[in-house]
């Protein structure tokens, strides 16, 4: 697949951001509570060879420490719920679409929100 022809412009995409309050409450001892979570949503990409979706996120605009794989994506819009977030720590995320043999696309555009 080319990837500046075959995917679709990630940067075009409309990602949206919808925070979702799942349950959570105290840690119960002095760690950090890590049960926020960051619900995303966003249109599905018209190329038949996308077969998933990598969601980046970090602490910090343009640093993405972590991504989790959306695995296989048959739904349009798509969404995903990132979980085990700090919450009340605010995240920056990026989306990237790939293939069967993983090529990926390039980053979506940047949302960021509070985790719930």
């Amino acid at each position: 697949m080319d990837r500046k022809k075959g995917f679709f412009i990630l940067g075009l995409l409309a990602l949206f951001l919808l925070a979702c309050h799942c349950g959570g409450g105290g840690n119960g001892g002095g760690g950090s509570d890590t049960s926020g979570t960051i619900k995303l949503a966003w249109d599905a990409s018209s190329d038949p060879a996308v077969t998933g979706y990598w969601v980046y996120y970090g602490t910090q605009s343009g640093i993405y420490e972590n991504y989790k794989d959306t695995g296989p994506v048959s739904s349009n819009p798509v969404s995903f719920t990132l979980t085990g977030l700090a919450s009340g720590q605010t995240y920056y995320l990026v989306v990237t679409a790939y293939d069967t043999y993983r090529n990926e696309s390039d980053f979506s555009n940047e949302v960021n929100g509070a985790a719930k």
